[in-house]
């Protein structure tokens, strides 16, 4: 929060981050961060979810028979596990539409791992893989300046986001767009 403890101008700045973002993806409120040497070993960290069992099989049966047919000796295809990550009661999206190409379900794969395993230290090696990085890691990190407004905030990014114009008092989410 802007002019918080953690803010660029707070006492103890020196883990204030650049980009304007913090995670708090599985954090536990229960354990605070105003001390987080003592409170660090009992965050846990997970490293395997349902959700990437799901995502990895989604991509590997589109890859070898496409979306929507069921592998020999299984009883799902690869649409029907990503639905089943979006259709999960904390997350509730909407199901992919049938009958997708093999094309466009790739594209699919590729949204939802980027979306649902953000901050899990998979993107660098998924890029990698499908051989994207240089689209997707050739532009300078950029972030999100957060102003405290009266009694909410307004965020505006540190840098233009592709064929968006700036403008004061943008809400960040604007940016968030599917393409599905």
């Amino acid at each position: 929060m802007p002019g918080g403890k953690d803010s660029k101008d707070g006492n103890d700045n020196w883990n204030t981050t650049k980009t304007g973002y913090y995670l708090k993806k599985f954090m536990n409120n229960a354990y605070p961060l105003q001390n987080p040497w003592g409170n660090a070993g009992f965050q846990p960290w997970i490293y395997f979810r349902y959700a990437e069992i799901l995502l990895n099989y989604a991509e590997a049966a589109n890859e070898a028979y496409g979306p929507d047919a069921v592998p020999a000796g299984s009883t799902m295809w690869a649409r029907q596990a990503i639905n089943m990550v979006k259709a999960r009661p904390d997350v509730n999206m909407p199901a992919l539409a049938v009958g997708l190409t093999q094309a466009q379900m790739r594209d699919a794969v590729l949204y939802e791992r980027r979306v649902e395993l953000a901050f899990e230290e998979h993107r660098f090696y998924d890029v990698r893989r499908w051989r994207i990085a240089d689209v997707t890691e050739n532009k300078p990190a950029g972030g999100m300046i957060i102003t405290k407004t009266g009694t909410g905030f307004t965020y505006t990014p540190k840098v233009a986001l592709d064929g968006v114009s700036l403008k004061p008092n943008i809400i960040g989410c604007q940016y968030l767009e599917q393409k599905f």
